[in-house]
C-alpha cells in the first residue's frame, strides 16, 4: 500500500533547518528586518498623531480643551414685565442643564462654575492703609479652597485674601472688611460708597502670582496675572463663595462675569479615543445654539467654546503630512530586509548543495526544491515576523513620538506583519530558485550580469522631478502644517541604494580583473588572496556596510541642518530667546546678569529715502545676548559690535540695503546725522518687510528721545526668565519668544519624520551585522581547512587573526568610506530643500555630524575586531582529522 503524504525530504524539512544555526539566524534576521519596518509604519503614524494631540493638550488650558460657556449672569430681570430666572436660580439651572447634557460624554469632568466681579475691599472700621490699592477682583469658583496654599485661617464663612494684598492693607484672619462699588482708585469721588457687604476675613492664601500656574486656575490666568498685550490694570484676586459674591453684587450692575467649564481628561487619549469626546462636545455646541433646547435656554447670551476638535484636526494633518515620507522610508527598510532574505535563500542553497544535487540527479525539478526551501524556512520566517512585530511595537513605544497608538493602527500593523511574512517567503523562494537554477542549469544567465543598480538610480532621477518639493502639507480649520518634502526623503534613499549596488559591481569587477598582488608579508598576502577568491561576497559586504552608514549620516545631517536652520530663522525673527516690550523701567535681578541687554527701538528712521527700523544697542551686552550663528554670511556679531564700539565717527550696521554707500545720512525723529555704514545680509530682530539699522544706544536716545520704545532682550529659557522678572516690578507690555515661531504643531511632522528616518538608518545597521555573519560563515569550511594547512606552514593563531582582520576590516572600512561619499552626494543633491521657509533669512545652514562619523567609524572597527576574534576562535578549535573528512 503506497505511503500517503509528502516524501521524506519534504516531510522532515521543517526540522532540518534547525541543524544549521547560521542559516536559522540569517533567515530569522531577514524576517525581523522585513516585518519590523512594515509593521512600524501604521504604529508610528498613529503614535505621531497621538503625540501631536497630547502635546497640544499638554500646553493648553484643560478647561479650554473641554466645554466652556462664558458670558454674563444677570442679577436683575432685563424686562420686569417678563418673568425670567436671574442670579442664583439661573446659575443653578445652568449647572443642572450642563450636568444632564454632559452625562454621556466620556472623560468629561463635572461642570465647574466661576463668577467674577470687582469691588473695593478695605477694613470695615478705620482708615485704609493704602486707599489707592483697594480694588480687587472677586472670584467665586467651585472647589477653590482645595487649590490654594492657605497661610492662615481657612475655616468658616468669609472672604479669602491673597497674602500680598493682606500685607499691604495690614489685614489678618478675623478682621472685618467692607466691599463697595464706589470710585475706582485714581478717579474722582462719584457714586455711592455704601458698602455692598461686610464680611469676615476667613483666610489668607499664597498669592497665585507668586506660584507656578496650575491647571485649575488656567482659565483665570489673564485675570490675576494680566495679559502682556493689554493695557488694562491687573488687580489682586479675592476668593469667596457664590452666595457671598451674589450678596455683594450691586443690583444696578448689568451682571456678573460667569463661566461654566468642564475639562477633558486627556491622559491616555489617542486620536481614536478622542472621537467620541469630540462628538459629544459638538452635540453640546449644537444644543447650546438651539434656544428651544433646555441647554440653549439656560445658556442664553453666552458663548460656547471647545478646542479639542481643532487639536484633533491638527493631529490628523500631521499624520497626513507624514504619510508621504514615512511610508517610503518604511518600504525602503523592508526592501533592505528583503535583500537579506534573498541572501539567506542563496546561503541555504549553498549549505544544502550536496543534498540538492542528489535530489536533482533523481529527477526532482527546481520548483520542488524551492518548495523544500520554503518548508524548511517557513517556521523560522513566521517566528521572525512575530518577533519583528513585537520589536516594532516596543521601538515605537520606546523611542517614538508617543507610546499610545490606536486600535486601528495595531490591526494595520498585524496585517503588515502578515504581509511581510509572505513577502519574505517569496524573496527566499525567488532567491533560492535562481541559485538552484544557476547550480543545476548551465543555460541560466547569472543575475549579477543584470544592471540592477539602474532601477533605483533611474527611479531617483524620476522622483526628483516628479515628487513635490513643497513644505506645507495641509491647510484647514486647524491651520497649516509643515512637512518634509517627499523629494527630500525618497530621492536620497533610492540614490544611496543605487550607488551602493553600483559600487558593489565596480568592486567585484575590479577585484576579478586586478593583477595578482605580490606581497612579501604572508598576512597581507593571505588576506588579499581571500578577498580575490570571493569577489562577490566582498562586494556585497562593502555595499551592505555603505548603505546604513550613508543613511545614518544623511539622516543626521538633514535633521541637524533643518533644526539649525529653523532655530536660526526663529531666533533672527525675534532677536533672542525672549524679547520684552517695556512700559516702564526694567529691574534685572542678579540671576539674569550677563544674559540681558537693554535695547531701544525706533520704527520710522530713514537711510536716504528708505524707511528703516532702528535699534539702539549696547555693543557689550548685545553681542552676548542677541542670537548669532557663525555660519551666517559676513562678519560675526562680535566683530560688528566692535565696529559700533570703536571710537571716532558714529557707525551703523545696516541689513536689507546692500547698495548703501559707506557713509550715509540717517534721519531719526526729524534729526539728521552722518553714519559710517557697514552693510550685512541679516541682523537679529530684523523683520522681513523693512531694513534694519543698528546704532549705539546713546546715539538713538539722543536723536529719538521719548519716541523710542524700550525693550529687554534675554538669552536663556523664557519661562525661567519671566519667572525671575515676575517679582521685580518690571512693567512688561509685549512678550516675544523665539520658540513660539515654531510652536503650535506647525513643524511637528518634520520632527517626527526625522525620528523615523533615524530609526530606519539604525535598523539598516543590522544589515551590516547579518552581512558580516553570512560573509564569515559562507566560507567557514574552506577557512577551517586552510587554517589547518597554514599552521603546518608556520602561520600561528595571532598571524591568522591579523589576516582575518585585514580582510574583514578592510572591507568594512571600504564600505564605511563609500557610505560617507554616498551621504555627501545625497546632501549635495538635496541641501537646497533643507530651508523649509525660503522666504525667511538666513537660508540653509548645513550641519556636518562629525561626532556621528567618529562613532560609526569606531563601531565599524569594533565590529571587525569582534567578528574576526569569533571567527579565529572557531577555526582554532578545528581538528585536522575532522577537517579532512569535511565535504561540501
Amino acid at each position: 500500500m503506497p505511503k500517503r503524504g509528502l516524501p521524506a525530504p519534504w516531510a522532515r524539512a521543517p526540522r532540518m533547518i534547525w541543524r544549521q544555526p547560521t542559516v536559522v539566524l540569517a533567515v530569522l534576521a531577514a524576517a525581523v528586518l522585513v516585518a519590523l519596518p512594515a509593521a512600524a509604519i501604521s504604529l508610528f503614524l498613529s503614535s505621531a498623531g497621538t503625540a501631536t494631540l497630547q502635546k497640544q493638550a499638554g500646553v493648553a488650558c484643560e478647561w479650554a480643551v473641554g466645554a466652556q460657556w462664558q458670558g454674563q449672569l444677570p442679577v436683575m430681570p432685563r424686562n420686569p414685565q417678563v418673568p425670567e430666572k436671574v442670579g442664583k436660580p439661573l446659575l443653578d439651572a445652568r449647572l443642572t442643564a450642563a450636568r444632564q447634557t454632559e452625562a454621556g460624554i466620556p472623560d468629561l469632568s463635572p461642570p465647574v462654575s466661576t463668577l467674577v466681579s470687582r469691588a473695593n475691599v478695605a477694613v470695615a472700621t478705620g482708615t485704609p492703609v493704602h486707599p489707592e490699592q483697594r480694588l480687587m477682583n472677586l472670584v467665586a469658583r467651585d472647589g477653590f479652597a482645595g487649590h490654594v496654599q492657605v497661610l492662615s485661617g481657612g475655616t468658616g464663612p468669609g472672604i479669602w485674601l491673597p497674602d500680598q494684598f493682606a500685607d499691604t492693607q495690614q489685614l489678618k484672619v478675623g478682621d472685618q472688611v467692607s466691599l463697595t462699588s464706589g470710585p475706582l482708585p485714581g478717579l474722582a469721588a462719584a457714586g455711592t460708597t455704601t458698602p455692598l457687604a461686610t464680611m469676615r476675613v476667613a483666610a489668607v492664601y499664597r498669592d497665585l502670582r507668586s506660584l507656578p500656574d496650575g491647571q485649575y486656575w488656567c482659565s483665570l490666568k489673564n485675570l490675576y496675572r494680566g495679559s502682556p498685550l493689554s493695557n488694562a490694570g491687573t488687580y489682586p484676586m479675592a476668593l469667596l463663595s457664590s452666595d457671598d459674591l451674589l450678596k455683594a453684587t450691586d443690583p444696578a450692575d448689568s451682571g456678573l462675569g460667569s463661566s461654566v467649564e468642564s475639562s477633558v481628561d486627556t491622559t491616555g487619549m489617542t486620536t481614536a479615543s478622542a472621537a467620541p469626546v469630540i462628538d459629544g462636545l459638538d452635540r453640546l455646541r449644537a444644543r447650546t445654539a438651539d434656544p428651544q433646547d433646555p441647554l440653549g435656554a439656560a445658556f442664553d447670551h453666552t458663548q460656547y467654546t471647545s478646542s479639542l476638535r481643532g487639536m484633533s484636526d491638527r493631529a490628523d494633518q500631521v499624520t497626513s503630512a507624514l504619510v508621504a515620507t514615512v511610508v517610503p522610508m518604511g518600504a525602503v527598510g523592508a526592501l533592505a530586509g528583503l535583500v537579506i532574505a534573498a541572501a539567506a535563500g542563496s546561503f541555504w542553497v549553498d549549505r544544502r548543495r550536496a543534498e540538492l544535487a542528489v535530489l536533482s540527479a533523481r529527477g526532482v525539478g527546481p520548483w520542488a526544491l524551492v518548495g523544500k526551501a520554503v518548508l524548511e524556512t517557513g517556521a523560522v520566517v513566521a517566528l521572525g515576523s512575530v518577533a519583528g512585530w513585537f520589536a516594532a511595537r516596543y521601538l515605537v513605544a520606546a523611542v517614538g513620538p508617543s507610546p499610545l497608538v490606536t486600535p486601528g493602527a495595531l490591526t494595520g500593523s498585524v496585517l503588515a506583519g502578515a504581509a511581510a511574512l509572505l513577502v519574505t517567503l517569496g524573496a527566499i523562494a525567488l532567491a533560492s530558485g535562481r541559485r538552484i537554477t544557476a547550480h543545476f542549469d548551465a543555460r541560466a544567465k547569472p543575475a549579477r550580469l543584470w544592471p540592477w543598480e539602474l532601477i533605483p538610480l533611474v527611479a531617483a532621477v524620476v522622483c526628483y522631478f516628479v515628487l513635490d518639493d513643497g513644505t506645507v502639507a495641509g491647510v484647514g480649520t486647524a491651520g497649516s502644517v509643515a512637512g518634509i518634502p517627499p523629494r527630500l526623503v525618497v530621492v536620497p534613499l533610492l540614490l544611496v541604494i543605487g550607488l551602493a549596488l553600483f559600487a558593489a559591481r565596480i568592486v567585484r569587477w575590479s577585484v576579478v580583473r586586478a593583477n595578482p598582488v605580490k606581497l612579501t608579508r604572508p598576512v597581507s598576502f593571505l588576506s588579499w588572496q581571500r578577498i580575490a577568491s570571493g569577489p562577490a561576497a566582498a562586494a556585497v559586504l562593502i555595499g551592505a556596510t555603505a548603505i546604513p552608514v550613508a543613511l545614518s549620516m544623511y539622516a543626521t545631517t538633514v535633521t541637524e541642518s533643518v533644526d539649525r536652520t529653523l532655530h536660526a530663522e526663529s531666533q533672527l525673527i525675534v532677536g533672542s530667546d525672549l524679547v520684552l516690550g517695556l512700559t516702564g523701567p526694567a529691574h534685572v535681578p542678579p540671576g539674569l546678569a550677563g544674559r540681558t541687554s537693554l535695547v531701544d527701538r525706533y520704527d520710522s528712521g530713514y537711510v536716504g529715502s528708505t524707511t528703516v527700523n532702528v535699534l539702539g544697542v549696547d555693543p557689550e551686552t548685545f553681542a552676548t545676548t542677541a542670537f548669532w550663528d557663525n555660519a551666517l554670511p559676513g562678519p560675526t556679531l562680535a566683530e560688528l559690535m566692535a565696529k559700533l564700539a570703536a571710537p571716532g565717527a558714529p557707525a551703523g550696521i545696516l541689513a536689507g540695503l546692500p547698495a548703501t554707500p559707506a557713509t550715509a545720512e540717517v534721519r531719526i525723529n526729524g534729526q539728521a546725522t552722518k553714519l559710517s555704514i557697514t552693510t550685512v545680509a541679516q541682523l537679529p530682530g530684523k523683520n522681513s518687510g523693512f531694513p534694519q539699522l543698528l546704532v549705539r544706544k546713546d546715539l538713538l536716545d539722543r536723536l529719538a528721545g521719548e519716541s523710542a520704545h524700550p525693550q529687554l532682550w534675554l538669552r536663556g529659557d523664557p519661562a525661567q526668565s519671566l519667572a525671575a522678572l515676575s517679582g521685580t516690578g518690571t512693567q512688561i507690555g509685549t512678550v516675544s519668544q523665539a520658540q513660539d515661531v515654531t510652536a503650535n504643531g506647525v513643524y511637528a511632522a518634520i520632527s517626527y519624520t526625522f525620528v523615523f528616518l533615524t530609526a530606519v538608518s539604525v535598523l539598516a545597521g543590522a544589515i551590516v551585522l547579518v552581512g558580516l555573519l553570512l560573509y564569515l560563515n559562507a566560507r567557514s569550511r574552506a577557512r577551517r581547512s586552510a587554517y589547518v594547512l597554514l599552521r603546518r606552514m608556520g602561520i600561528g593563531p595571532r598571524a591568522h587573526w591579523r589576516a582575518l582582520l585585514y580582510e574583514v576590516g578592510g572591507l568594512l572600512i571600504a564600505g564605511f568610506a563609500f557610505g560617507l561619499v554616498f551621504a555627501a552626494v545625497a546632501v549635495a543633491v538635496t541641501s537646497p530643500g533643507y530651508d523649509l521657509d525660503p522666504g525667511i533669512a538666513p537660508g540653509t545652514l548645513l550641519s556636518t555630524p562629525w561626532s556621528l562619523a567618529l562613532r560609526l567609524a569606531a563601531a565599524t572597527l569594533l565590529a571587525a575586531v569582534l567578528a574576526t576574534l569569533a571567527a579565529q576562535r572557531a577555526v582554532s578549535r578545528a581538528r585536522p582529522a575532522e577537517v579532512l573528512r569535511d565535504t561540501e
